[in-house]
């Protein structure tokens, strides 16, 4: 987050030791960042061999996980199926548990997508006794399964096996970004649309990570958090807070030729470090020499200033420390969709 406030009244240290807390409490946690859609599920299970489920606990625990939140059409589509003891005793598991068969793909628009052949899985390549404490799975490339899952769509996967049961995950696979094609960024906000060119060649990384996630749906309902009328605005943080990003940072892309004036969008800079914040961004509000060359530019408006103006005359805190000018009345970013650019008109 590159200047964290205005250059005029920054406290040096304060937000970025806040940042540098944030990072390393992310970085102890990497199962929370490199899976943001991974769940798992206590579920009932079925007794161990030669019980009925009166007889003996319920033992066993599925989780199920998509290893990214999302994917690019026609690439492997990867998920992950566990099955845990959690009892003090071993599982007889001779007849094996059907890991393949018992996953289920649907879609909101097309319904239960159907596997292109048997989907068993050999029960020799599964342990004969799960341990107490053990597990035991699987990572799976689905596309290989079901064909169909690998068109741009949302997905519904769930699993269910051996009276086990591993409630929904969700992930998107979206069209394929084209790092030689014009893209334009639609922000629906509250007051309406701001419309952004943005720069592939100038800032290829930014405007494809600005892509990902606003396909999938991840600046959705987020607020602009930062107001500083004359200056600039913030936006693109999960927490609203002003100290959050989705869990990874990007290099800078700094172009030197490109300058900052009213309607530049730009990367927010992590202070003290060579990071660019993964999701958070700067809309200028008034040309600012002193971010030229220091924030990585990766758009420029082109409709919608008078929604910039009604944005930049909501009241704020003024505060100066974390977070920010909050304006006073929330500004939510509705929905933001990235899309390529038409062809001009020939003519």
């Amino acid at each position: 987050m590159r200047s964290s406030q205005p250059a005029h009244r920054r406290r040096p240290g304060g937000r970025a030791a806040i940042v540098l807390a944030s990072m390393i409490a992310l970085l102890v946690a990497p199962a929370v960042l490199d899976h943001r859609n991974a769940l798992d599920f206590g579920a009932s299970a079925a007794p161990p061999s030669g019980g009925s489920a009166e007889e003996k606990p319920h033992v066993l625990q599925a989780t199920l996980e998509v290893l990214r939140p999302f994917s690019y059409e026609g690439d492997p589509l990867m998920v992950r199926v566990a099955i845990f003891n959690t009892s003090d005793q071993p599982y007889e598991n001779a007849a094996g548990i059907n890991l393949l068969g018992g996953l289920k793909v649907a879609s909101p628009s097309r319904g239960k997508l159907t596997p292109k052949a048997k989907t068993d899985l050999d029960p020799k390549k599964q342990p004969a006794v799960i341990p107490a404490g053990g597990f035991f799975g699987m990572i799976q490339d689905i596309s290989t399964l079901i064909p169909d899952v690998s068109k741009a769509d949302t997905y519904n996967i769930s699993w269910e096996g051996a009276g086990v049961t591993a409630d929904t995950v969700t992930v998107k696979v979206i069209p394929r970004f084209d790092p030689t094609a014009a893209y334009v960024a639609m922000i629906e906000t509250d007051f309406g649309y701001l419309e952004f060119d943005l720069m592939t060649k100038e800032a290829p990384r930014h405007v494809q990570n600005f892509y990902d996630l606003a396909s999938q749906g991840f600046y959705d309902n987020t607020i602009v958090h930062q107001v500083v009328k004359g200056v600039e605005a913030r936006g693109g943080d999960p927490t609203g807070s002003g100290t959050g990003f989705p869990g990874y940072t990007l290099e800078p892309e700094i172009t030197r030729e490109l300058k900052h004036r009213r309607g530049t969008l730009s990367a927010v800079h992590l202070p003290g470090q060579k990071q660019d914040n993964g999701s958070q961004f700067v809309i200028l509000l008034s040309p600012h020499e002193q971010y030229d060359g220091n924030l990585s530019i990766f758009g420029q408006l082109r409709k919608g200033d008078d929604v910039l103006q009604a944005i930049e005359a909501i009241p704020t805190t003024g505060q100066y420390d974390i977070p920010y000018y909050r304006p006073l009345k929330p500004i939510v970013l509705r929905s933001v969709v990235v899309r390529k650019a038409e062809a001009p008109k020939a003519g």
